[in-house]
């Protein structure tokens, strides 16, 4: 009688579900860490530190980490052919969390993250114009759905303020990051990505910070400390994620921001979301759940 190593078509499909499940949590735990992140950022800033202080942290706290593989010879595998293609991605990450954390600041707190997670909806028009994909019918009637969630959280019938114009934006330039990783990852290790995008941004706020440089207070050094190392294990969580599930399963997943961003906003800024977030936000979820099925078909 001889046994067979090879599992089973039962065993392997529970394996898939249960890796499939493991990805989701750790997305799930991605999405609380950077909502955290947010609200720490914020504090922050409430505190009196400058907004270009937080990608400056947020990019030195990164750099740190990956300072031992740098300094064992990764530097070496930092020159690329596509310099140009990383400049793109560089240019929307960086512009992007600046602008992000205008919006954050200038707009109630769980409304800023909802209208700049739209980007799931901004990248099917973007990936059509920048990338030449094709968009059936259907997928631009779900964006559009998507869309009118995110005008119902805006109120277009009210006064258009800087702090809204940021978070569109913001939506924007986080579609623009999502299409240029997905354009690099081609040839690119994700090493190099990360890398190189953490030495730009402290390249690009090193000089900003120096210029505007306040000194923390304790609160406010723990609160910039606590928000960068948010940041950084959701960065983990998120790429541990991908390993494990399908995208088409894991950007719905980061909807999970919105609510717990609405509980921390009351919680610690004393805002209370209205009944335009909640509507606004289940069209949202409703587009990007069909816009994620399609594509995984």
């Amino acid at each position: 009688m001889t046994t067979s190593a090879t599992p089973s078509p039962t065993e392997s499909g529970r394996g898939d579900t249960r890796r499939a499940l493991s990805g989701m949590g750790l997305m799930f735990l991605c999405c609380l860490l950077f909502a955290g992140m947010n609200a720490c950022f914020r504090a922050a800033m409430q505190e009196g530190l400058p907004v270009a202080l937080m990608p400056f942290a947020r990019g030195v706290v990164t750099v740190l980490v990956l300072l031992p593989w740098l300094l064992r010879g990764g530097w070496r595998t930092l020159p690329t052919r596509r310099p140009g293609l990383h400049l793109f991605r560089c240019a929307a990450g960086v512009g992007g969390f600046y602008i992000g954390m205008l919006a954050i600041l200038w707009l109630p707190f769980a409304d800023a993250v909802a209208i700049m997670h739209a980007r799931p909806l901004w990248a099917l028009p973007l990936a059509f114009l920048i990338l030449g994909e094709r968009i059936g019918w259907d997928r631009a009637v779900a964006a559009a759905i998507g869309f009118a969630g995110v005008l119902i959280i805006v109120n277009p019938g009210g006064e258009v303020s800087a702090g809204t114009l940021m978070a569109l934006m913001g939506g924007v330039t986080g579609a623009l990051v999502l299409i240029g990783i997905k354009m690099l990852s081609s040839t690119e290790p994700p090493s190099r990505v990360v890398a190189i995008y953490a030495l730009v941004t402290v390249a690009v706020y090193g000089p900003i910070v120096a210029f505007v440089w306040v000194t923390p207070s304790w609160t406010a050094a723990g609160l910039l400390l606590a928000g960068s190392l948010m940041a950084l294990l959701g960065d983990f969580m998120a790429s541990w994620a991908v390993r494990r599930a399908p995208v088409a399963l894991l950007a719905p997943m980061e909807y999970v921001q919105i609510p717990a961003s609405a509980l921390l906003g009351l919680a610690f800024f004393a805002e209370a979301p209205g009944w335009a977030l909640l509507w606004g936000t289940l069209l949202m979820v409703a587009a990007t759940l069909y816009l994620a099925r399609s594509a995984g078909r």
